[in-house]
């Protein structure tokens, strides 16, 4: 197998305009993302009260909240749903209450773990809210598309090759099918590469980003049609390998990616975003 990874056009390009991010913007960036789904701003459930225990009201929008925790459709929560659901608010009310009689809301660790996960979801869902707020032209997402989907296409490849243990093995093979061999008949009977040796060695299309380094280097460096004239070694082992044809790649559609792209020029303002909010304040790390 010397495959390295499967990766669309789309990833590939992309990837390469939105690495070098920091990790507290990845995280916050992530926060945001995530917290759009469940936002803040989306409305809740009318918050009636559902029940009382020891006079502190559970209402219908922790519910819902708690429905959405459990991965429960809440809108078509069945009565056995909520029934379980309410009975295990009453519960964490019940032991919420003991534990502040108890006074273990004040031990420096909780109350420093409760702090970090209020910062958290108010900072999370602010950034959603910003997020929300930013707004991505047609003709932003058709610029960033031909600057890193169109100018970016690459080559697809086609080729055989037959796999081997030693280095004097691939000699040995380079200088059979100059003399006439055939490859594929070598590759069925000498390649440890069972999966294309059945096929006469044949790898099927394929591009650089899909194959190990060396592999994917020897590649570009042969014509459509030429032997690889000396081996080429990888972590599988000695490869000998011939080019049979090429292709530059087929870009998707715009429309097929616009979604996706726009994602990306969000975070990108997020990351402007933040990079502003860096500027303006007056940060001391200790």
């Amino acid at each position: 197998m010397i495959f390295s990874s499967n990766s669309t056009i789309m990833k590939r390009n992309m990837q390469k305009n939105t690495a070098k991010k920091s990790v507290f913007k990845k995280t916050a960036l992530g926060l945001a993302l995530s917290a759009l789904l469940i936002s803040s701003s989306a409305l809740l459930a009318e918050d009636k009260v559902i029940a009382n225990v020891n006079g502190e009201d559970i209402s219908e929008s922790q519910l819902e909240i708690a429905a959405t925790q459990s991965k429960v459709d809440y809108k078509n929560i069945t009565p056995e749903q909520r029934k379980l659901l309410t009975e295990a608010l009453v519960n964490r009310q019940l032991v919420l209450q003991e534990a502040i009689k108890a006074g273990f809301d004040k031990k420096p660790e909780v109350a420093a773990r409760v702090k970090a996960l209020i910062d958290s979801y108010i900072a999370a869902n602010y950034l959603a809210t910003v997020a929300e707020s930013f707004k991505v032209s047609d003709a932003e997402i058709k610029a960033f598309y031909d600057k890193n989907v169109l100018q970016n296409t690459s080559k697809e490849y086609r080729a055989r090759h037959i796999l081997v243990k030693t280095e004097a093995e691939a000699v040995a093979l380079i200088s059979q099918i100059e003399n006439g061999a055939d490859f594929s008949k070598l590759a069925k009977e000498k390649s440890t590469d069972t999966g294309s040796g059945s096929k006469g060695g044949d790898l099927g299309w394929f591009g650089e980003k899909d194959m190990v380094q060396p592999f994917a280097k020897a590649i570009a460096g042969l014509k459509k049609g030429e032997l690889s004239r000396k081996p080429v070694q990888s972590q599988f082992g000695w490869h000998v390998i011939i080019l049979d044809d090429e292709r530059k790649t087929t870009p998707p559609p715009l429309e097929s990616v616009k979604a996706e792209i726009e994602k990306i020029l969000i975070k990108e303002k997020l990351n402007q975003y933040l990079d502003d909010l860096n500027a303006k304040a007056k940060i001391t790390l200790k």
